[in-house]
């Protein structure tokens, strides 16, 4: 089972950070988990539609510029990085999941993986987009038909994860609360891997291992990391 960085190793540094990024490439994770929102038609790296809720500034998002973003502190002196950014720091050094935010932000998000793909160390298996929003994964795929796409879900949906084959998806991302033996199963028939979110407590990695699924998203990539190297060892 693969552990996902969710925002970074985000229970011990500031989320979606650099510094956040470097502790879990540091823990050896199989991949990180990062979020995109718009600002002045760069794809930006943060998680809420308004920036009060991780930096010391106030407004929404997609309505300041990036000269202010800049001025602006997400915890511990950091600042909020922009998706190229991000990407040179990894430089395909493990899995990148992409969550796309922001209504829109397809072109941008291409742009930036495109340059990863072209001029930094990244494989098409290294990368994953993923969202909640459906059809910016439609317009994803429409783009560049190699990318691997996790269809979001916060909910269970009566088919399972039929919604991810309609999407021609590679994973399906599911929330820990109501992902069952038979969800599982059902991915897994469809050709899908599982992903899921946000698996912080010992007990639920235990749980997740249990009934198979493919990779957790956790805030403590590390403790995850030895846990599982733990649980092998027996």
């Amino acid at each position: 089972m693969k552990v996902i960085a969710h925002r970074g190793a985000s229970g011990v540094a500031p989320e979606n950070t650099l510094n956040a990024f470097r502790l879990a490439l540091e823990s050896g994770v199989h991949g990180i988990e990062l979020d995109v929102q718009m600002v002045d038609g760069v794809a930006i790296v943060i998680h809420d539609r308004w920036i009060q809720k991780t930096t010391n500034g106030t407004g929404l998002t997609k309505e300041i510029s990036l000269e202010y973003l800049r001025t602006l502190d997400a915890g511990g002196g950091q600042k909020v990085p922009t998706l190229k950014e991000v990407l040179i720091l990894i430089n395909g050094g493990c899995i990148v999941n992409i969550e796309m935010k922001a209504p829109g932000c397809e072109l941008a998000v291409m742009a930036d993986i495109d340059y990863a793909l072209q001029e930094l160390n990244f494989s098409y298996d290294q990368l994953l987009v993923s969202s909640f929003n459906h059809f910016s994964l439609q317009t994803i795929k429409q783009l560049n038909q190699h990318l691997k796409l996790g269809a979001l879900t916060a909910a269970l949906p009566l088919g399972y994860a039929e919604f991810a084959s309609q999407l021609n998806a590679w994973s399906v991302n599911a929330c820990i609360d109501f992902v069952d033996r038979n969800f599982v199963d059902d991915a897994h028939a469809r050709g899908l891997e599982i992903w899921v979110y946000t698996v912080n407590q010992v007990e639920d990695i235990q749980a997740m291992l249990e009934l198979g699924v493919d990779a957790i998203f956790t805030d403590y990539p590390s403790r995850a990391l030895q846990y599982l190297n733990e649980a092998s060892a027996l």
